[in-house]
């Protein structure tokens, strides 16, 4: 049978150590003028990211399990739906991040390069070309929901830019919706490596805008609620 503990105890564990961190802990939040720092209430819930949702509408939840870098959704024990082998999957959960009031998985996904197919019939195409590892991998950001009778991919942008290390989702500035939170590095740096841009993202209509970022080293980051209940980003 699927379980969820990984993905959870994962989650627990990074917001812990982040909580205990021997550096110092700051807090920023979204507001109208963008990330800014917010001062650290003494209590604080950390936000664990969800794993389980009824994606296909039957009135079950799914669950969202993540192995070894393949992801897989499922039910009762069945898997419906596994990442294709050419997938490493870096971290996985349930959004609303498209805003269409039914939940999705979100999948932080790296995989091989993909170029724009106009690029081969433009005079200087591969204007993505430096969006990929050594190996020739990028990264990219997934949704898989449910359409038609079947998982399929809601969205998947091209190759970032900016890798991202890790992210987040959740109602930042109480607007009622999910904003995206990214913790983004370079090609050429280890995956490993810490960020060096910390980014919030809206959803547009047909991918995601950037509305703020700060520059920095990330290692980690978690999400909080403060006891007013306003969501707070942690960064040690």
């Amino acid at each position: 049978m699927m379980q969820q503990k990984p993905l959870l105890l994962l989650a627990f564990i990074v917001a812990s150590l982040i909580l205990i961190s021997p550096s110092p802990l700051h807090a920023l939040s979204l507001e109208a003028a963008g990330l800014v720092p917010a001062a650290l209430p003494n209590g604080i819930n950390p936000i664990l990211p969800e794993v389980q949702a009824d994606l296909d509408g039957d009135g079950w939840p799914e669950e969202i399990l993540l192995d070894n870098g393949k992801a897989a959704i499922g039910s009762a024990g069945q898997t419906e739906w596994q990442s294709p082998a050419t997938w490493q999957v870096i971290q996985a959960g349930i959004t609303d991040l498209n805003r269409d009031h039914s939940p999705e998985a979100a999948l932080l996904v790296w995989r091989p390069f993909r170029p724009w197919p106009v690029d081969k019939w433009l005079p200087q195409g591969g204007r993505i070309a430096a969006f990929q590892d050594k190996n020739g991998y990028s990264c990219q950001l997934i949704l898989i929901g449910w359409v038609d009778g079947g998982y399929r991919e809601l969205w998947a942008g091209s190759a970032l830019a900016e890798p991202v290390r890790s992210f987040s989702a959740a109602d930042l500035n109480g607007d009622g919706w999910q904003e995206l939170v990214t913790l983004e590095g370079t090609y050429a740096a280890p995956r490993s490596a810490p960020a060096d841009t910390l980014k919030a993202w809206e959803w547009n209509g047909f991918g995601f805008s950037s509305v703020s970022k700060m520059n920095g080293r990330f290692d980690k980051m978690a999400l909080a609620r403060s006891g007013q209940g306003q969501i707070l980003i942690l960064v040690p």
